[in-house]
């Protein structure tokens, strides 16, 4: 009998029960921010077509978000290092806050353009500064179900932050304010909270050269998300407005496809441990382009539009962790923070494009523009990937890394959680000083490694079965 019972006290809740409680408030103030910033992309592209913007303007005006959030995952590690976690993050909730407010005081493409600038480097901030708390949270053993739960409570405040937009007109202020009061309401149990602050991942030397080699289709699917994501989150209303939707059915065209990434991607990471990554990314890229081609075709305001909103959204945003999959599986052990960087600029870059290049694309073929110009994003990311099927061979089976369920937007630190997760005996090497710099410099061997494996052919005795020779039958592995 334990000794909770005999002393008649109630029972502990678990290790995983506990940490979950203990970063509840963390989880809330993540809530609290994808909420309010949840509500702008909707409502900024309605607003901007009140405004007689044109397309191309719009789709400028949001780029300019990826601009200031590739500028924030620079110059806050250095604030948090030189002022500390607490203080960063009230100054860049203060900055969100203050960021949403800009739009009502002039109605004009550079100051929205401003606004959004900085709106960008105050998230980015936001999410280091959150994501290394829930990171020191975590343990090896609750790490999964974390990492799970942030996911939900991202994409859903996400999603649930977009159709907050029918509790007000888009045309008044009243849902600016609103979106004000939430991010600031987020900085409450951050600045009160009593756990101690964590430490900051630095992220090492950006080994582009050695990763491209490793796994070119892996930076090039990144890349390609973030346009294809990027001009979908930022333009979906703007095609909905374009195609007479009211604003409740524009908040919930574009909530189903933030919604359809939270549902579809386990299912196509979990095909991707079975299959490989390269045929799930040209699996997704050609259903992704087939879809867009139907939206294309389809009734805006009929349900079936709604479906395949779900669809697109669902496969397109399940690219960016099959591309960090199929990366991990080709780069030596302590490398996660170094690629998952080079991911993060792939992947901006091209965020910073796609409501650009997408919003052209509108003016010149319509509303329906938008499903074109994503659709050959994603065919040409699936021709790419059979090319590479094609001239080199894919990892076996036994080498792949278990697939992570990872927000598309994630940082570095949130992707190192991941990689902890999966591979608990790397963290001593991650942990290295020298670490990153170690693992850029063994990338080409470690690729080359990988060659000579499958060249070898399935009768070449593997590493395991090499190092137990070496040892002998009286030798024990754990030593």
């Amino acid at each position: 009998m334990s000794s909770s019972v005999m002393s008649g006290s109630a029972p502990r809740p678990d290790g995983t029960a506990r940490t979950i409680l203990g970063s509840r408030g963390l989880l809330l103030a993540v809530l609290f921010v994808m909420l309010g910033n949840g509500m702008m992309n909707p409502l900024l592209g309605i607003r901007a077509e009140l405004e007689g913007f044109s397309t191309t303007a719009t789709g400028t005006i949001l780029a300019f978000y990826y601009v200031g959030f590739l500028a924030g995952a620079w110059i806050t590690r250095r604030l948090v290092t030189d002022v500390g976690h607490i203080r960063v993050y009230a100054a860049l909730a203060s900055l969100a806050s203050t960021s949403t407010l800009i739009y009502i005081l002039n109605a004009s493409p550079a100051v929205w353009s401003l606004a959004r600038l900085i709106n960008g480097f105050a998230m980015s901030g936001l999410f280091i500064v959150g994501e290394s708390w829930l990171n020191e949270a975590a343990t090896n053993r609750t790490r999964g179900r974390m990492l799970a739960i942030y996911m939900v409570v991202l994409m859903g405040g996400l999603a649930a932050g977009q159709m907050l937009i029918v509790l007000g007109d888009p045309s008044g202020i009243a849902l600016f304010i609103a979106a004000s009061i939430l991010v600031s309401i987020a900085v409450i149990p951050i600045t009160l909270s009593t756990s101690s602050a964590p430490t900051l991942v630095l992220p090492g030397k950006l080994p582009v050269a050695q990763v491209w080699h490793a796994a070119p289709l892996g930076i090039f699917a990144a890349f390609s998300q973030g346009v294809g994501v990027a001009a979908l989150l930022t333009l979906g209303a703007v095609y909905g407005a374009r195609s007479g939707m009211s604003v409740e059915r524009i908040a919930l065209f574009t909530s189903a496809a933030v919604v359809g990434s939270v549902v579809l991607q386990p299912a196509i990471g979990e095909l991707s441990d079975r299959l490989g990554r390269r045929r799930l990314i040209l699996g997704t890229g050609f259903v992704c382009a087939g879809a867009c081609l139907a939206m294309v075709h389809a009734n805006p305001l009929g349900w079936l539009a709604m479906t395949i909103s779900f669809l697109v959204g669902g496969l397109a945003l399940s690219m960016y962790p099959l591309a960090l999959s199929h990366i991990n599986d080709r780069v030596p052990p302590g490398s996660a923070i170094g690629v998952s960087t080079v991911l993060s600029l792939a992947g901006g870059i091209g965020a910073v494009i796609g409501p650009v290049a997408g919003a052209q694309v509108m003016d010149a073929a319509g509303p329906a523009g938008l499903y074109w110009f994503v659709g050959v994003v994603f065919l040409v990311t699936a021709m790419f990937s059979l090319f590479r099927i094609f001239t080199r061979e894919g990892v076996p089976a036994d080498r792949r890394r278990p697939f992570a369920l990872i927000p598309a937007r994630a940082g570095t630190v949130i992707v190192q959680m991941a990689r902890r997760m999966r591979q608990p005996g790397e963290r001593a090497a991650r942990d290295r000083p020298d670490g990153n710099r170690r693992a850029a410099g063994d990338m080409s061997a470690h690729a080359r490694q990988l060659d000579g494996a499958r060249r070898s052919g399935p009768s070449s005795p593997s590493r395991r079965e090499q190092d137990r020779n070496r040892r002998g039958p009286g030798e024990s592995s754990g030593r």
